[in-house]
């Protein structure tokens, strides 16, 4: 097993795109966090005791780029046909989609970590660097934290999973925009308040954002309504993994 996973770590550190897009959210969360959030900080935002986890929350919405990265770690496999020798090189098919699910977690935690401390601290110093001083903020710890690290697993989760039901690069990557931009708008005008149900609407409750037809989640009911979509999908997407392709 831990042959597969050191595998699948080589192969999500030699993929390019890995080391891009990483360095791009990065640079563009210290950017917006330092110039828009801090250095053109509204003057009656200075006086908002939640305005640095406020940002921090706006930031992971980056996150949607840590699922491109999850769906180019599969999908370039399919792509390129490799996918046979991670097969091969392997006793058991469910130890690799195992292990390709473990690296991404490792992933997603780790850009996860880099934006949420990143975003405040940037934040802070771009609002002092304009001479400005923000007023006592009152962070719960505890909350943000496990908040954060749920949505940025979360998400990068779900890029993965729709890589491993499509499989076609392009596809898996459509998907990940289209259902929230297109498809859950569509639906919520059918559920109504119900549509806060909805996967990715249900992960926005954790940082949040409005839920599209209206009302909200509690951020743990949120959590478990997205487990579950997940717990559904991953297994779906398991026994398709295990007799895809087999021999």
């Amino acid at each position: 097993m831990m042959q597969t996973i050191k595998s699948e770590f080589r192969k999500l550190l030699t993929i390019r795109s890995t080391y891009i897009i990483t360095t791009l959210v990065i640079l563009f969360v210290a950017f917006i966090a330092f110039y828009v959030e801090g250095w053109r900080l509204k003057p009656f935002e200075l006086h908002e005791s939640g305005q640095l986890a406020s940002d921090t929350y706006g930031a992971l919405g980056l996150m949607l780029f840590g699922a491109v990265i999850a769906i180019l770690f599969m999908t370039h496999e399919y792509r390129y046909n490799t996918i046979m020798y991670s097969l091969t090189s392997s006793n058991s098919r469910s130890k690799v989609l195992a292990s390709k699910i473990l690296v991404i977690s490792c992933y997603a935690i780790f850009l996860t970590i880099i934006i949420g401390v990143l975003s405040p601290v940037a934040t802070y110093l771009g609002v002092h660097a304009h001479g400005h001083v923000l007023v006592s903020q009152t962070i719960y710890y505890k909350d943000v934290i496990w908040r954060s690290l749920f949505y940025g697993w979360a998400y990068a989760m779900l890029g993965l999973l729709l890589a491993t039901l499509i499989r076609v690069q392009v596809g898996a990557i459509v998907a990940l925009f289209a259902i929230p931009a297109a498809i859950e708008p569509l639906l919520s005008q059918l559920l109504n308040k119900n549509a806060v149900y909805l996967p990715f609407t249900s992960l926005s409750q954790l940082v949040g954002d409005g839920a599209l037809g209206g009302g909200s989640l509690a951020p743990g009911r949120a959590a478990l309504v997205f487990c579950g979509y997940l717990v559904v999908g991953w297994a779906v997407a398991w026994v398709l993994f295990l007799r895809r392709d087999a021999n």
